[in-house]
C-alpha cells in the first residue's frame, strides 16, 4: 500500500463516496484547501466528513473539476471523488491548509461465499425497489455492478442523482 500527502477538506454536512461528483460551497476554510490543492497537489485533495466533535478516519481522494459560483452567487468548486483512503497523521505541507498522509486501501483480497450471498441479496432488494419506481436506466446500471465495494458506494448515492453522474452535470458560473 502506498501513502501520499494531500491537503484535507473536512465537510460537516456531506459524505462523499467514490464516484460522486459534487459541488462544494467555498467558505474561507474550504477556499484555503482548494487553493492549496490547485497550487501544490495538481488539484487533488482528500475529502472526509467531520463527525460532530471528531474527524473521520477514512475519506476519498478527489480532484477539483471546476471553480466558479453557484446560482446563489456563492463561490464553489466541483469535485470528483476517486478512491477511498485511510487518513493518517498530519504532515507539513505548502499553503494554509492542513495536510495529512493518505494511505491507499487494499482491495478485498477474496470474496467469501457470505459476501457473495449478501451482495446478491442487497442487489435484489435495490432492483426490486427500482422496478417499483420504474427506474429502468438505474436498474441497468446496478445490474452491471459486480464489485461489492462499488455496490456499497452506490448504496450511499441517491439513485439517478447528479452525484453519481459525470462532472458535466454541474455547471458553475465562471464569470
Amino acid at each position: 500500500m502506498s501513502t501520499t500527502r494531500l491537503p484535507v477538506l473536512f465537510l460537516t454536512d456531506l459524505v462523499v463516496l467514490p464516484g460522486m461528483v459534487v459541488p462544494i460551497e467555498l467558505d474561507d476554510a474550504a477556499r484555503a484547501v482548494v487553493d492549496t490543492a490547485k497550487a501544490h497537489s495538481d488539484g487533488t485533495l482528500l475529502v472526509a466528513p467531520r463527525l460532530g466533535d471528531r474527524y473521520a478516519s477514512y475519506g476519498v481522494v478527489a480532484e477539483i473539476v471546476q471553480l466558479g459560483r453557484l446560482a446563489t452567487g456563492q463561490p464553489a468548486a466541483v469535485i470528483k471523488a476517486d478512491r477511498r483512503v485511510k487518513i493518517g497523521s498530519g504532515v507539513s505541507g505548502s499553503g494554509t491548509a492542513l495536510w495529512v498522509e493518505a494511505e491507499e486501501l487494499a482491495d478485498v483480497a477474496h470474496e467469501t461465499e457470505e459476501l457473495r450471498k449478501l451482495t446478491a441479496e442487497y442487489k435484489g432488494l435495490v432492483i426490486a425497489t427500482l422496478q417499483r419506481r420504474d427506474a429502468w436506466q438505474v436498474i441497468d446500471q446496478v445490474n452491471r455492478v459486480t464489485d461489492p465495494s462499488i455496490l456499497a458506494d452506490l448504496a450511499g448515492t441517491p439513485p439517478g442523482s447528479a452525484m453519481s453522474e459525470s462532472a458535466s452535470c454541474w455547471k458553475l458560473r465562471t464569470s
